[in-house]
């Protein structure tokens, strides 16, 4: 991941980019201290290396401080007794899918089959009748929302 350092900013932007994620600022706070009109700062930071550098950051902040520390405030949770057994069991579950540790449910090992493209004919005959029941849910969403265009009055 490139730092802030690889992207072509000046002095400016660079200041710019770190009182916003680095800090914290608001955007026009940022702009003010970093030397730009506080009407500017969006245009700024819409330039293709600005944006790609706050992004870049954000990613970086995330992954060395924001993961950690999410972690650590789950695991204290955790552990903790005085917190409901029901959050515990439900952050446990959620820790355990991010970490990749929950077994694929039924309904996950299915939709791992064919693509629909690879399926033979006598496949997707029995992909459609295993289905038609969410196929008929679907169709009759869709079918609710459409509007009536026949009478142009």
């Amino acid at each position: 991941m490139p730092s802030i350092a690889a992207y072509d900013l000046s002095e400016q932007q660079r200041t710019l980019v770190r009182l916003i994620v680095n800090e914290g600022k608001r955007p026009e706070e940022a702009a003010e201290l970093a030397g730009y009109h506080p009407k500017s700062v969006y245009k700024t930071m819409r330039l293709p290396a600005v944006a790609a550098a706050i992004s870049e950051s954000i990613q970086l902040d995330l992954a060395v401080v924001g993961a950690p520390l999410a972690y650590r405030v789950a695991k204290s949770l955790l552990q903790d007794a005085s917190v409901s057994a029901r959050v515990r069991a439900d952050l446990s579950i959620k820790v355990l899918d991010r970490a990749g540790h929950i077994a694929p449910t039924r309904k996950d090992s299915s939709s791992q089959q064919k693509a629909l493209s690879e399926m033979s004919r006598d496949e997707l005959a029995a992909f459609i009748e295993r289905n038609q029941a969410e196929i008929d849910k679907v169709e009759g969403e869709l079918a609710s929302r459409a509007k009536d265009i026949s009478y142009l009055g």
